[in-house]
């Protein structure tokens, strides 16, 4: 697993900086097409990093990890958390990363692209609480990890909807920190806050998105 979070961003990163250039000469000045794909590129890192934790979790369940762990005197939900943590760390680590190396957002400063890592990593916990809250093994997982997937639809929608009617889109993890890489992309948008409301509004809809769900996987699992 630590492999991959160490390679993932490197190829994730190498894929963005060849492709995201090449969609520019390709479409319309126009076009919103390269500056969704840069969003996406940007939100899947945390989001991948949700999916990975979240079949870690999941194999600890099958393997009665997480049953062993109760006599001993580590805390299961103690083990849990640092696996989250773990997520949100490699998540923000590789997001900035990713964004510095392939100058997705250019012009923008060290602190935004700190904010916009920072809410994008915070989609891997709650993404990993999502699967293993509905899942009973890896091929539950599966299928609800996929479906959790569409929640990044809700972000690109979020190109086209600006006004009060965004209040439909903010349930999806992943919206505030698009709404800050739009902000960043597209300095004419119309929008409803400055960035740092957004990115003051999403870590709190995040945090307690994480601990609703880790009360439910909680419950789910007797912890």
């Amino acid at each position: 697993m630590y492999i991959f979070f160490m390679l993932y961003p490197v190829i994730l990163g190498l894929v963005g900086y060849f492709l995201i250039p090449y969609l520019e000469d390709q479409v319309s000045q126009t076009s919103l097409v390269p500056e969704i794909i840069t969003m996406l590129f940007i939100l899947l890192t945390g989001y991948i990093y949700g999916a990975i934790t979240a079949f870690t979790l999941l194999d600890d369940k099958d393997d009665a990890v997480l049953l062993s762990l109760k006599v001993t005197p580590i805390s299961v939900k103690a083990y849990v958390f640092v696996k989250l943590m773990i997520s949100f760390v490699f998540g923000f680590i590789a997001t900035l990363v990713i964004v510095l190396a392939t100058n997705f957002l250019p012009g923008s400063s060290i602190w935004v692209l700190l904010l916009i890592s920072i809410l994008g990593a915070l989609q891997a916990p709650g993404v990993a609480l999502i699967v293993n809250s509905f899942a009973d093994n890896k091929v539950e997982g599966f299928v609800i990890m996929k479906m959790s997937g569409l929640i990044l639809v809700f972000p690109v929608l979020a190109f086209f909807i600006q006004s009060w009617q965004e209040v439909f889109l903010v349930f999806a993890p992943g919206f505030w920190s698009a709404r800050l890489i739009q902000i960043e992309l597209i300095p004419s948008i119309e929008v409803n806050f400055t960035l740092i409301w957004y990115f003051i509004l999403g870590v709190i809809y995040n945090l307690v998105f994480v601990y609703l769900f880790m009360n439910l996987y909680s419950k789910k699992n007797r912890l």
